[in-house]
């Protein structure tokens, strides 16, 4: 959890990128701290570790002061690891790896749902059709041949190890699913497939059964005016004493249990089989946190991330009582591991698997593998980047300031008393439109394919303004407004616009009067529209600005006809989510400045890019900078709006920042915009004023930490508060 205390800007992002320094003493600590079952095998012992990466799948062994590290796959990504009696499943870019011995490794994602991506090679784009990402994977320990895996949208179920698959559809039209299992059901002889979802809950269903999805969310939390908590993980736990729970009729008499933890509190919840209920087993008392990577270990026990470290939980049964430990060896053996593939390979490290080879003349049964996901919880203070991901990240972190018109500093008397404001607030960086809402440039571009648009409105001198705002120290970001671009849609007789499925022509939303809505959307699937938006971002970064931040990144949402609107530019098989995608990598792939990227509020507190393509996980993939809206004015006035409600802006901006920083995983800097503006709804009509912004400046330095944005959109800003 992030405390209040406001973190030194960069600390920990330097790091040493060769070598091991301080491997040393720390393996000295893990023999220290190592748990009993390690101390059994002899502390002398070596011990090995799987570690999937961004560029595949490595062994490593840590033995006494040495990391030896090696790559045993390198066809793709490693997410997850999911071992089971007959070898491994690994997770990543590839969908569906599985290997039976580390040597030889077989692709089980035939069947399962593929994205198509527009992939700029050369010089043209190409399409590219990848297996879509698969955000959680179960096998059934009863039944080991069955598992079950959900993408965003959709469960999949096999009974033949992955070799084939069938769809069960999924709960809801709306994305957002993040964790599966299997888990008891009472009337059934197998257990039943378990999902969670962002904003629905969890759901379960018996794959020979004929009622579909049944909602199961009773006794877990709500946030307060809207949806029940995320749930991260589960994890199907044996114990010898039933006690009413779902038997799997094995001659122990044990029984499996299925727990379930949250993302955004550190609570973890057992599921009553009888009273058809979810119970608290675990929490840490506070009001953010997160439980990830549940997995089991052995009978009543297993293993989390928490707050930062691995912890150990053990289940008493009949007591309704849970403990969650920190597991120090672990932990620190992760970190280590972690680091030394970081160091050796410039990779990070995401998830991990420890092989432990313990006491194994005494056991009949080899004990499985503890795999771990989410590793980047380990690293909180010292995210695991890329060195050019670094880089940009050190230039971005850390600014405070204002966003304004551009008219309000084309007159240099005018942006000199703005430049002035900002640096007696404390303030030091500054956000103007290059391309604003009506996509009219504000400067005189000089590329020729920037040349021949339509401009009206004055425009800036960039290269004296950079040079002036320099001289103050003030960081300068160029806000570019992407897919609305009035300017575009009319361009060559709307060549590039969204078409009408009814008139055949340029569409535009309608308002339920009829009247047209005053916006103009230019078609996200087009090349065209992405590189034009790209020599934008280079031109004026090269003339002058710091980083790029794009706006309207995302489809119209708008309009009593909305579903008419056709996008000429798709590509069979193209979504929402992979338009977005495909620009942003070619965005990435074409810029060496920080990018930053506007989005809905509700988009980065929940798991779900819904109905605007904004998916954060997806973002935080491609961009540096993610700009949360968390405008109060701007969710259901009951959200967080318990007693005390004058604290409601301190909520929405300390929770929301976190939560957006979790989504994202640490990759991006989550740098929010702050609502200094009025808006005539009912929540500010009690309680808007200089205390109102105060509170969402505090929420912010006491949630994610990394820097604001203020917006009023008629440069009002004499009354802030000094944020530091």
């Amino acid at each position: 959890m992030h405390s209040s205390a406001r973190p030194g800007r960069g600390q920990g992002l330097s790091r040493a990128i060769s070598g091991l320094k301080g491997l040393f003493p720390l393996l000295l600590l893990l023999a220290l701290t190592a748990p009993p079952a390690l101390a059994q095998a002899g502390q002398d012992s070596a011990q090995d570790f799987l570690v999937g990466g961004q560029a595949g799948l490595y062994r490593a062994t840590l033995n006494q002061n040495k990391a030896e590290t090696r790559i045993v796959w390198d066809e793709g990504s490693v997410s997850s690891i999911v071992p089971f009696e007959g070898g491994w499943y690994f997770l990543g870019s590839k969908g569906i790896t599985y290997s039976a011995d580390l040597r030889a490794f077989e692709n089980r994602s035939a069947g399962l749902p593929m994205k198509v991506l527009k992939i700029f090679e050369g010089n043209a784009f190409r399409l590219s059709r990848e297996t879509v990402e698969i955000k959680s994977l179960a096998v059934d320990p009863a039944q080991p041949n069955r598992l079950a895996l959900c993408t965003g949208t959709e469960i999949w179920y096999s009974e033949t190890y992955g070799k084939s698959w069938i769809s069960l559809g999924g709960p809801s039209l709306i994305q957002g699913l993040k964790a599966v299992s299997f888990g008891p059901w009472q009337g059934t002889a197998q257990h039943v497939v378990w999902v969670s979802h962002t904003i629905k809950g969890l759901f379960a269903r018996d794959v020979n059964g004929k009622n579909g999805w049944v909602g199961v969310s009773s006794g877990l939390p709500k946030v307060f005016g809207s949806n029940i908590e995320e749930v991260s993980s589960f994890a199907l736990v044996q114990t010898g004493k039933p006690s009413g729970a779902y038997s799997n009729g094995s001659s122990n008499g044990s029984a499996w249990n299925l727990i379930a933890g949250l993302s955004f509190l550190g609570k973890i919840f057992q599921w009553d089989q009888a009273q058809k209920t979810f119970s608290e087993r675990y929490s840490d008392i506070k009001d953010f946190g997160g439980v990830e990577s549940l997995v089991p270990a052995g009978q009543d026990s297993g293993f989390a991330i928490s707050n930062g470290q691995i912890g150990r939980f053990l289940l008493t049964p009949g007591t309704g009582r849970m403990t969650l430990k920190p597991d120090e060896w672990l932990t620190l053996a992760s970190k280590s591991i972690s680091e030394a593939i970081r160091s050796r390979y410039d990779d990070s490290a995401l998830c991990l698997a420890w092989l432990p080879d313990i006491d194994k003349a005494n056991s009949s049964k080899k004990p499985l593998p503890i795999a771990i996901g989410e590793l980047w919880q380990l690293s909180r203070d010292d995210p695991e980047l890329s060195e050019a991901a670094l880089r940009r990240r050190q230039l971005a972190d850390g600014k405070d300031g204002i966003y304004l018109q551009t008219g309000f500093v084309i007159n240099p008397e005018t942006r000199a008393k703005y430049f002035s404001l900002i640096k007696s607030l404390g303030l030091n960086s500054l956000v103007v439109d290059m391309k604003d809402d009506y996509g009219r440039f504000r400067f005189a571009p000089r590329q020729p394919l920037l040349q021949g648009m339509d401009r009206t409105g004055e425009i800036l001198d960039i290269e004296s303004f950079a040079a002036e705002a320099k001289a103050q120290g003030i960081y300068l970001i160029a806000r570019i407004v992407v897919f609305k671009d009035e300017a575009l849609y009319k361009w060559k007789g709307g060549a590039l616009a969204l078409r009408d499925s009814v008139s055949g022509g340029s569409w535009q939303g309608i308002k339920a009067d009829g009247q047209p809505i005053q916006e103009y959307w230019v078609d996200p699937y087009s090349t065209d529209v992405w590189q034009y938006n790209v020599e934008i971002a280079k031109e004026v970064t090269a003339r002058g600005f710091d980083e790029v931040q794009f706006d309207y990144i995302r489809f119209p949402t708008d309009g009593e006809n909305l579903d008419k609107a056709r996008f000429p530019r798709q590509e069979t098989g193209m979504t929402q989510d992979s338009a977005l995608e495909s620009f942003l990598r070619f965005a990435r792939e074409s810029l060496d400045v920080p990018i930053g990227v506007d989005i809905y509020g509700a988009n980065g507190w929940y798991r779900s890019g819904t109905r605007t393509g904004q998916d954060v996980e997806m973002l935080s993939n491609y961009v540096d900078v993610i700009s949360p809206m968390l405008y109060p004015s701007h969710f259901e006035q009951a959200f967080l709006a318990q007693a005390p409600a004058e604290l409601r802006p301190y909520r929405i901006y300390r929770l929301g920042t976190l939560r957006n920083l979790a989504i994202a995983r640490d990759r991006a800097i989550v740098r929010p915009y702050v609502q200094a503006f009025y808006l005539n709804v009912s929540y500010d009509k009690t309680y808007y004023g200089p205390s109102y912004v105060v509170e969402e400046v505090e929420g912010v330095l006491d949630g994610a930490n990394q820097g604001m944005t203020f917006w009023n959109n008629s440069g009002r800003y004499a009354d802030l508060p000094v944020p530091r």
